[in-house]
């Protein structure tokens, strides 16, 4: 969890943000409310009853067979398998705290559905209408609740990366399934189903809700050091920053030929490693994570950063202000972004790397190895360094820390 020093990722999280995930919250629950008020056994004309009726006269054999197989992708033992698959390919990528995230929000979804169900003991539509017979009370839908938690909490999971429209619209078409064959299959009130799809809302908009407001009140416990929090993170360039890209080859640069290191870049990450997170950042469409850093082990780079942000896995390029966000939000905790004024940005390119960054609300230091004039207009870099040897100290000033020490040679 972020410390006292203002740069845990409590104090990226606007006051406007937690106020639409408040918003959210009220609105989801005030809609289970009303639901909970419609819902009622006894009234079989209304629209409960109508739709059930609908569905019962309007049934084919076709539908029948789809949803009967389809509402068993939402059965407890389905769902856990498909949490911890998700909960596992998290873990492999070191990203913890989307882990926990997903974890949290299934769990609560679980407890919350069973526990309501418990309250309002509403039974389920008559057994001779149901195509399944099913036991257990109604209200809300467990199937249609844990379906949709999971679906909305994988898409939050996957919306700073590439696959953010993908996700989104897979997860809406599951959740619209999964409540839908329901109500066909005779074996929840449409009232049911609603409320499972507004309490999975609630749920996600709460978890992140209670998370953001706690580390907003620890960030406020020192105010003064908030004002000008110290470095924690320094986001690298690849391309002509670490590594050497004199546009003479093409495709990943994990198959070159050839590939060479920046003069001084082992150094300089060696003296940076233990005071900051380091994390390459990149516009390489055509390498990903795993494609960067086997290129940064041909040349001994790969275990001196934590990571890798590429506009491949990302789906937008610096300076995007979408690119810079991921990048925050993969070097965050607790599944909220770093704050971005303790997070630098290291590389060669003017508009990318510092216009880009500073836009952002990051800092910028600009590696201008060429001594290229700054562009007419252009706010000043935070600094501006010729060599890999002078970032240690540059970063040392920004970060208002004691000069990193040059490593003790051997001899």
């Amino acid at each position: 969890m972020p410390g006292a020093d203002g740069c845990g990722p409590e104090a990226a999280a606007p006051k406007a943000h937690r106020r639409l995930l408040a918003a959210v919250l009220v609105a989801s629950l005030l809609s289970f409310f009303a639901l909970a008020w419609l819902a009622h056994p006894s009234t079989p004309n209304g629209v409960d009853g109508r739709v059930n009726a609908f569905v019962t006269a309007h049934r084919s054999a076709a539908l029948t067979t789809f949803f009967t197989g389809y509402t068993g992708l939402g059965q407890w033992l389905v769902l856990t398998a498909a949490t911890v698959a998700v909960l596992a390919a998290l873990a492999w990528r070191a990203r913890r705290r989307e882990a926990a995230f997903l974890l949290i929000v299934m769990t609560v979804s679980v407890v919350l559905n069973q526990a309501l169900k418990h309250l309002f003991e509403r039974g389920r539509p008559p057994a001779e209408s149901a195509v399944l017979s099913v036991n257990g009370y109604a209200f809300p839908s467990g199937h249609t609740m844990s379906s949709a938690a999971f679906a909305l909490a994988v898409a939050v999971i996957a919306w700073p990366t590439r696959w953010r429209w993908p996700a989104a619209g897979l997860a809406a078409a599951f959740a619209l399934l999964m409540g839908l064959s329901r109500v066909y299959l005779g074996v929840h009130w449409l009232t049911d189903v609603l409320a499972g799809w507004v309490l999975a809302v609630a749920v996600v908009a709460a978890t992140q809700l209670i998370v953001e407001t706690v580390a907003a009140r620890r960030s406020r416990r020192s105010p003064e050091k908030c004002a000008a929090p110290p470095l924690r993170v320094v986001f690298l360039d690849w391309g002509n920053t670490l590594m050497m890209d004199d546009g003479t080859q093409s495709g990943p640069m994990a198959a070159w030929p050839e590939v060479r290191a920046v003069d001084g870049a082992q150094d300089a990450l060696r003296r940076l490693r233990p005071q900051y997170r380091l994390f390459v950042a990149t516009n390489a469409d055509d390498s990903g994570e795993r494609d960067v850093l086997a290129a940064l082990s041909r040349v001994g780079l790969d275990g001196l950063v934590d990571g890798v942000v590429s506009s491949r896995d990302v789906g937008a390029r610096k300076p995007d202000a979408l690119f810079f966000r991921a990048a925050l939000l993969r070097s965050g905790r607790a599944g909220l972004p770093l704050a971005p004024a303790c997070a630098v940005m290291v590389g060669d390119s003017w508009p990318a790397d510092v216009a880009g960054a500073q836009a952002a609300g990051l800092r910028a230091v600009w590696f201008n190895p060429s001594k290229a004039r700054r562009p007419d207009g252009g706010a000043a870099p935070d600094a501006e360094i010729s060599k890999l040897a002078d970032l240690p100290q540059a970063l040392a000033s920004l970060s208002d820390a004691a000069p990193v020490a040059p490593p003790r040679r051997a001899g």
